[in-house]
């Protein structure tokens, strides 16, 4: 089983799963619902239907039992029947999810040879910009580094209408590692909310997670 890395917390964990298997053994290790098989059946992509399974098998793994994923109507994801919170993140050949009993999880993952240069400024501040720039040019590392520390905040966040480059501000220390801990801040409706981040690149994937109970 390719669970690549499954790190326990307090009151939580997180787990990383390369997605190696055939689609037979996916279905096997995912253990459907009824409902799930229903909702399986309307997909179409063979990589799709990879990451899915492959998201259900990995909650499975994590939990020790089967268990219905649902969604808010915001699309954030939830587990029927369960006393904690997820967060799921998926890119090409791995999941990721994070479990938390007591707060809100946020975590997301990235391949680290994807560039988001082009992208850079719909998602950056000023000062982050200038944190990303060095005398050669952009840092692949940390733009993707702020791209997930943003995203797994998202995550976190009950509302919609989410403006990354202000709402959602990154604090990257120095040096950058391959794992380390950094600060993120979400500017909204509760006021100004600190999230503690964690980060690890592990087989070319670079992952940011956290939590947040004031949200």
């Amino acid at each position: 089983m390719p669970l690549i890395l499954h790190n326990e917390f307090e009151n939580g964990e997180i787990g990383l799963w390369e997605i190696s298997e055939a689609l037979e053994e996916l279905e096997l290790l995912a253990d459907l619902t009824p409902t799930d098989a229903i909702n399986y059946s309307g997909i179409s992509a063979i990589h799709r239907k990879k990451e899915w399974l492959t998201t259900r098998a990995l909650l499975n793994e994590l939990t020790g039992e089967r268990t219905l994923i649902k969604y808010h109507n915001d699309g954030r994801p939830y587990p029927d029947n369960a006393n904690y919170q997820i967060s799921i993140s998926h890119t090409k050949g791995f999941v990721a999810i994070m479990l938390h009993q007591t707060c809100l999880p946020g975590i997301d993952i990235e391949l680290a040879t994807r560039k988001v240069s082009r992208v850079a400024s719909r998602f950056l501040s000023p000062d982050e910009f200038e944190v990303c720039h060095e005398a050669s040019g952009f840092s692949n590392h940390k733009l993707l580094l702020h791209w997930c520390a943003k995203e797994a905040i998202f995550k976190m966040v009950p509302f919609s209408d989410i403006e990354f480059s202000t709402d959602i501000q990154i604090k990257l220390g120095e040096p950058i590692r391959d794992s380390g801990s950094f600060q993120g801040l979400f500017i909204g409706k509760p006021g100004q909310v600190p999230v503690a981040l964690e980060y690890l690149e592990i087989k070319g994937v670079i992952m940011v997670w956290g939590c947040s109970g004031e949200i």
